[in-house]
């Protein structure tokens, strides 16, 4: 009986191992898409708009005092 339940345990370890590996994979897939699709979304180009000039108010000409 003792023989049995240790097949069954290393059995049950290796299956428990398996899905460990199986579950860190997929996490990892998961983190990775994400990053991916954040990283997309900050990619894109930047669309500056055109620097507006500032229109200061033309220098008067210079005027002869009246006499």
């Amino acid at each position: 009986m003792d023989d049995r339940q240790a097949t069954r345990d290393e059995r049950d370890n290796r299956r428990v191992f398996a899905w460990g590996i199986l579950a860190a994979i997929v996490i990892m897939l998961g983190t990775l898409a994400y990053f991916h699709a954040v990283q997309k979304r900050f990619d894109a180009p930047v669309q500056i708009a055109p620097a507006q000039s500032e229109s200061a108010p033309a220098e008067a000409p210079a005027t002869t005092p009246a006499k």
